[in-house]
Order: C-alpha cells, then sequence, then structure tokens
C-alpha cells in the first residue's frame, strides 16, 4: 500500500467498481426498463407542454422554483470507495488523501452541475413566460446556480468532518432552507440586491461553519456513507435479479415501528414479523416511504393544473404505484444469504405465503395513501372517470399483476 500512488487507487476502486455492478445494469436493461423510462419521458414532455400551454400568470412559479431546484443545487453526494479496514492502512497516509478526495469531488460534482442546468434549463422556459420581461436571464441564472452549488458542496463537506451529530444535522437544515431562500431571492429581486444577499448568507454560514468541532479527515463518516450508497445501488438491483446483499443499516422509524407490534406473536406469524421489521427498519423502507411522498407530490401538482382532465394525474398514480410494486418486491433477497434460517427451528414452509403478503400489503398501503390524494383532487371537480379509472387498474396490479409475479418467483430451497 505504501508505494502506491493514493489517487491511482481511486481510480481502481472506481474501475472495480464499474465492472462488478455492469452485469446487474444488463439485467436491468432486458428486464424492459428502457421502455419504462421512455414511456416516462414522453407523459413527462406531454405534461410539460401542457403546462407551458395554460399556465397562468398568477402560477406561484417562484415557489416552484425554489422546491424543485433546492435539491438540486444543495444536495451534494459524495462517492469515495472507502471501506472499513482504510481506517488501518490508510490512516497513516491521511495527510494524502485531499488528491483522493480531489477525484471524488470531481466525479460527482460533474455530474451534479450537469444535472442542476439540465433542471434549471426546464424551469427556465416556465419561469419567463410567467414573469414575463424582468425575468432573470437563462445567461445569468446558470452562473448563479453554479456558485450556489458550489458554496454548497464546500458545506457538506464541512458537515462530513463535524465531530457531533446534532450539529451537522442542523448545518445541513440551515444550509437548504438558505438555499431555497437564495433561489427565491434571485427570482424575484434585483440583481444587485440578490447577489449581495448571496454574500451575506455565504459569510454567515461561513462564520457558523468555524463554530462546531471538526475532525481533519471524516473516516467513519466517509465509510458508512459509501456503504450506504452501495447498499441503496444493490437494493435497486435485487427489483430485478436476485444479489448478495450486504448487512442492512438498521433505522428506527418510531413513526412506522407501531405497525410490527400489530403482528400477533404466534409461531405461524414468526416470518410475518421479520419481514414486516426488515422493511420498516431498513433502507428499502425508507425507499418506500419516499417514493409515496414523492408520488403524492407528483399526483398533487398534476391533479391540481387538471392536466388532460385529471388523467395525467391519474397516469401519476399508477406509474409511482408500479414502480413501489418493484421496490417492494427486492425484500424477498433481504434475509436470503443468511445462515440463521438453517439454524432455528423456524416455520419454513409459511415463508413464501407470509412474505408475499407483505409485499401486496406494503404496496397496497402505499397505492391507497397516494389514491386518497387522487380523489381529494379530483372529486370535488367532477372528475369522477380519471379517479375511478386509477383505482381500478391499480387494483388489478395490487390484486392479480403482483401477486402472478411474486408466484413465478422461485422460491428459496431451505435445504441447498
Amino acid at each position: 500500500m505504501n508505494g502506491r500512488s493514493i489517487k491511482a487507487l481511486w481510480s481502481e476502486r472506481s474501475r472495480a467498481f464499474r465492472k462488478e455492478s455492469l452485469p446487474y445494469f444488463q439485467y436491468m436493461i432486458m428486464s424492459g426498463l428502457p421502455g419504462f423510462l421512455i414511456l416516462l419521458l414522453i407523459l413527462g414532455s406531454i405534461g410539460y407542454g401542457t403546462l407551458f400551454r395554460n399556465v397562468q400568470p398568477d402560477f406561484p412559479i417562484v415557489a416552484i422554483g425554489a422546491i424543485v431546484l433546492t435539491p438540486f443545487l444543495s444536495w451534494s453526494p459524495l462517492r469515495t470507495w472507502l471501506q472499513q479496514p482504510d481506517i488501518v492502512f490508510l490512516m497513516p497516509r491521511e495527510q494524502e488523501m485531499g488528491g483522493y478526495i480531489s477525484k471524488s469531488w470531481r466525479y460527482n460534482g460533474i455530474g451534479g452541475f450537469i444535472g442542476a442546468a439540465l433542471i434549471i434549463a426546464l424551469y427556465w422556459p416556465l419561469y419567463d413566460k410567467v414573469i414575463g420581461e424582468s425575468a432573470l436571464s437563462l445567461a445569468l441564472l446558470i452562473p448563479i446556480a453554479a456558485v450556489i452549488k458550489g458554496v454548497n458542496m464546500i458545506g457538506s463537506w464541512k458537515e462530513r468532518r463535524m465531530a457531533w451529530p446534532g450539529a451537522r444535522q442542523a448545518s445541513r437544515l440551515l444550509r437548504w432552507v438558505g438555499t431555497a431562500l437564495l433561489i427565491a431571492v434571485f427570482l424575484t429581486a434585483a440583481l444587485w440586491k440578490s447577489l449581495l444577499f448571496m454574500l451575506l448568507i455565504i459569510a454567515a454560514g461561513w462564520a457558523a461553519l468555524r463554530l462546531p468541532q471538526m475532525h481533519y479527515f471524516p473516516w467513519e463518516r466517509l465509510i458508512t456513507e459509501e456503504e450506504r450508497t452501495r447498499k441503496r445501488y444493490y437494493t435497486l438491483f435485487s427489483a430485478f435479479i436476485d444479489v448478495p446483499l450486504s448487512p442492512s443499516r438498521i433505522t428506527r422509524r418510531r413513526y412506522l415501528s407501531w405497525i410490527a407490534n400489530r403482528v400477533p406473536y404466534l409461531n405461524e406469524n414468526t416470518y410475518k414479523y421479520l419481514y414486516t421489521n426488515s422493511l420498516l427498519r431498513t433502507e428499502l423502507g425508507g425507499m418506500l416511504v419516499r417514493m409515496t411522498v414523492v408520488g403524492a407530490v407528483f399526483i398533487l401538482v398534476t391533479g391540481e393544473a387538471r392536466w388532460l382532465s385529471g388523467w395525467m394525474a391519474a397516469g401519476m398514480y399508477l406509474l409511482f404505484l408500479l414502480v413501489i410494486g418493484v421496490q417492494t418486491v427486492a425484500l424477498r433477497s433481504v434475509h436470503k444469504h443468511t445462515v440463521w434460517r438453517h439454524i432455528y427451528p423456524l416455520p419454513s414452509a409459511r415463508r413464501d405465503h407470509s412474505l408475499n403478503g407483505i409485499i401486496i400489503t406494503a404496496t397496497a398501503i402505499c397505492g391507497a395513501l397516494m389514491w386518497l390524494v387522487l380523489a381529494l383532487l379530483l372529486i370535488p371537480a367532477g372528475l369522477w372517470q380519471p379517479t375511478v379509472g386509477g383505482l381500478a387498474v391499480g387494483l388489478i396490479y395490487v390484486l392479480w399483476l403482483l401477486p402472478a409475479r411474486l408466484r413465478r418467483k422461485k422460491s428459496d430451497d431451505f435445504d441447498e
């Protein structure tokens, strides 16, 4: 290790991950995912064109801009490829890790800047049409957004170095709120006033970041973040093919933990209790919660605008229901490669029945919550057809298509 370049080690690990994940991406392509993405692109293009043609002067374009642009400018992921043994083998070369991390920032930063620029390019025509002649030009908006993105990347690195989780969480919250305020000010106020406000925000943030106690190099934080990112990749891959999963990261979600306590304490419910807790306390559960919230927001936006007489909102509901169903099936792989199943006297014959029931129930609950948003928006407007039609197709998927897919999947052989 001592004779190897730190930057060469980064490149070697990056290539190893691409080589490791390439077969899974091939399976995703063979599963029909490109067609699904093309359909999503077509639906999005139709919805955007409809919104652009029918946008009204009172459309809350500034609020929408702050809501849409803030995540793209504030979120600063960092792939470092670091592993637990690096604490022992690379820590003696900690002074050289600046070059290693700089490659990670270039790797993530370029994609982040391109993604933010694409979102701004989509947002600006609507902003220009609503605001009119006083609109901030696109030639100015993109460089300003690049500066805000860069400042957020610096701030996120400072947060990773903070010794205390409370300080890190508070700093992240203030950074996101400050970014939203900056976006709103740039979209409404004169340019010189906006620049002055940005300088004040940056100065205040810089002063605040000097207060918390910080590590020189946040080894544990970066390793945990890398493990979480890899886990998300493999959770996605497991929706298309069985993959060996790394140990799950446990999260105590108190707002959901009561659900597992409702399972009767009986021998035949062993797997039901196990997989209910696995769903609620692993990354998969957090992903389902986020997908349900995002789906509800898309339904809210498209339903409030009455796009395609409510059918666009119904399409969004069915689209997110399908995505949630695909993700929930990944629960089958959570305990597939664990050894304790061969040791403890568990009722293995009930495993598939309990597991499939949890998958169907979780998908149905997420779908019911999203459909409730759809119904509350469309029924008062008299749009019964897309509301009932979306419900009918959703029930067909949850009660027939999803169970049929689960039956086609091979059961684990416990005697293997």
